[in-house]
């Protein structure tokens, strides 16, 4: 009986044979390259190695087809996606310095990850960042190298004449040569209260931010609209939407979910020769079986900041004492692995604000939800077009300025030369909740102003719970650990305030304080104990973990090589935001899809597959 892949169409003419016993796909027992990790760079990756039809692509993802919570498509749809499916829904460990809190980290757990369940958000960052990840070891990496990458990946969709007549347009602008005809749709969100636009020009002018045509050609710092991975019609765009749908149809292309890879197969071959990776095993979910399944070339991981570490650990390849605790046989000892966590942290002020300068309403009730929802996928309008806030702002301080707040360390780590702030407009009361300083209300409407250091300094890790891929690692960022990053946060919370004080924005708040309410009037901002205190109990994640498996030498606590390959093992490479050795000062997802890009390019290169 011949059965059918979920997505995807049967390999035809190859000897392989199909593995047995996997109800509803036929998948061959052998490869050239199996992606362990079906995510944002993952089908980057499945998309650019079948593009010849030379070699034979395996993609294997823990999640679901992400249809399964269709919601994730519409802009406004992205506030019910936490806890849902799709989302791996991790937990950290006790943060040491935020008071011991536990904090969920909403991750992608599906085909196109957390390009499907992020904040639409896309940049690229600066020039300067991608031109340090060579000058600590990576070359290959500058800006010159990875920015035709960026433009081939992307397809910018500027408003049409319909949506300039219907939603405000004001700072919506771009550069149309930072783009080419790639897969991933970029465009502008739809609707923009007119509180967005204030804010634009509230942080312009308090913190003498430029306001620019693009934030995507090499340098992040300014403010405009953002730029959202949406297509025409306001519909996301993810890499399962993009990459994948391009490539679906492809003979030479296999992609199973619900099939994540638990353990990496090596041939530990003859003395003196490095181990060499030579398939994987995975779980077919829906029967509960393990199946291996050989690669003949190499196999790739690309399954997060979490899950890859977590995978190659597993595997036989990390630190001694990881391996030696859950009883792990050793291949390669490498003690970087898992270590080194960066991620960008966020905290917000919120205030209260007119109905129709917020979009809190529109969820406040199932009908009028239910309203917005049919006007959005009846016509494509309204406030279901935008998410809650992509209107971002990014800030660079002077060296002078730094050293001034105490975070001259953020200068001696060489970040001098970037943006150092986000600050994000949110046309909600964000995060969704009450804090201990204020409890949302039913009759009230509100906006939050935001604020993420774009250079922490502390590093957290990622460990074990078991030996097993079935359980979650131990997240731990270890926000706010080193003292600069404590810093930059009370530095933050003035601005912030600044911003919220501008007459752009008192336009659109109301009550004593300019309308704030969380922390409110009782937090002095010179108070920096009592600031600080607020910013323990309402800092969550920013969702751009990386640097779990840096790209950097070896001894100087690298992972993978400036090619992606594993150190001290063959056929192995990581293909993913855990090798980022240096975060961009913006958010990742756009540096994702590049690093898949280039891990592809370089995949072809190295089998002469151009």
């Amino acid at each position: 009986m011949q059965l059918t892949l979920t997505l995807l169409s049967l390999l035809a003419g190859v000897p392989a044979a199909p593995i047995k016993n996997l109800d509803r796909a036929t998948i061959q027992d052998e490869y050239d390259f199996i992606i362990a990790g079906g995510g944002t760079a993952g089908l980057v990756l499945a998309n650019r190695l079948s593009e010849s039809g030379k070699q034979r692509v395996l993609v294997l993802e823990a999640g679901p087809n992400p249809e399964v919570v269709s919601a994730y498509k519409a802009p406004g749809g992205n506030q019910f996606l936490g806890g849902t499916a799709i989302d791996w829904s991790f937990y950290t460990t006790p943060q040491e310095h935020l008071d011991g809190r536990i904090l969920r980290y909403h991750r992608g757990r599906c085909l196109g990850g957390s390009s499907v369940t992020n904040g639409f958000y896309y940049g690229r960052g600066s020039a300067s960042v991608y031109d340090d990840w060579v000058k600590v070891g990576n070359p290959g990496w500058g800006w010159d190298d990875v920015y035709p990458l960026f433009v081939k990946g992307t397809h910018f969709n500027p408003p049409t004449d319909h949506q300039v007549r219907g939603f405000d347009v004001s700072y919506k602008t771009h550069d149309p040569s930072a783009y080419a005809d790639g897969p991933l749709q970029l465009g502008f969100q739809g609707y923009v209260p007119p509180s967005g636009v204030g804010f634009i020009e509230a942080a312009s002018e308090a913190l003498q931010i430029p306001i620019v045509e693009d934030h995507n050609i090499g340098n992040s710092t300014g403010v405009k609209q953002g730029t959202g991975h949406l297509d025409a019609g306001f519909l996301r765009s993810s890499s399962y939407d993009s990459y994948l749908k391009q490539a679906k149809d492809r003979k030479n292309l296999d992609v199973l979910h619900f099939a994540p890879v638990w353990k990496i197969n090596f041939d530990q071959g003859t003395e003196g020769k490095k181990p060499k990776a030579v398939g994987v095993a995975f779980m077919d979910h829906p029967t509960g079986i393990v199946h291996e399944v050989r690669a003949k070339k190499e196999v790739i991981i690309s399954a997060g900041a979490f899950n890859s570490p977590q995978l190659l650990m597993v595997s036989g390849v990390g630190p001694t004492s990881q391996l030696n605790e859950f009883g792990i046989e050793p291949v390669h000892i490498n003690e970087n692995i898992g270590q080194h966590l960066n991620d960008h942290s966020v905290f917000s002020i919120m205030a209260l604000s007119t109905p129709e300068f917020s979009t809190t309403d529109m969820a406040a009730t199932y009908q009028s939800l239910r309203a917005a929802q049919d006007e959005f996928y009846t016509n494509a309008t309204g406030e279901y077009t935008a998410p809650s806030g992509i209107t971002n702002a990014f800030q660079k301080l002077s060296a002078d300025e730094l050293q001034a707040i105490g975070a001259g360390d953020v200068v001696s780590a060489g970040l001098a030369n970037q943006s150092h702030i986000e600050y994000l407009f949110e046309s909600v009361f964000y995060p969704s909740g009450p804090t201990p300083y204020y409890t949302p209300r039913a009759n009230e409407t509100y906006i939050s102003l935001t604020a993420s250091s774009m250079v922490a300094l502390s590093r957290g890790n990622v460990t074990l719970r078991s030996n097993s891929m079935a359980e979650t690692p131990r997240v731990n960022p270890n926000y706010y650990a080193h003292p600069a990053d404590r810093k930059i946060a009370l530095a933050s919370f003035k601005y912030l305030r600044k911003i919220l004080a501008h007459p752009r924005m008192s336009e659109y708040t109301v009550g004593p304080s300019h309308g704030e309410v969380s922390p409110g009037a009782g937090v002095s901002e010179d108070d920096e104990d009592a600031v600080l205190a607020y910013v323990r109990a309402n800092t969550i994640p920013n969702w751009h973990a990386s640097g779990t498996n840096q790209m950097l030498p070896e001894d100087q606590g690298g992972v993978v090589d400036p090619r992606l390959r594993v150190y001290g093992v063959d056929g192995l490479r990581v293909v993913d935001c855990s090798v980022i050795p240096i975060l961009p000062d913006v958010n990742i997802v756009g540096s994702v899809y590049m690093i898949g890009e280039k891990g592809a390019e370089m995949i072809r290169e190295d089998w002469e597959d151009l």
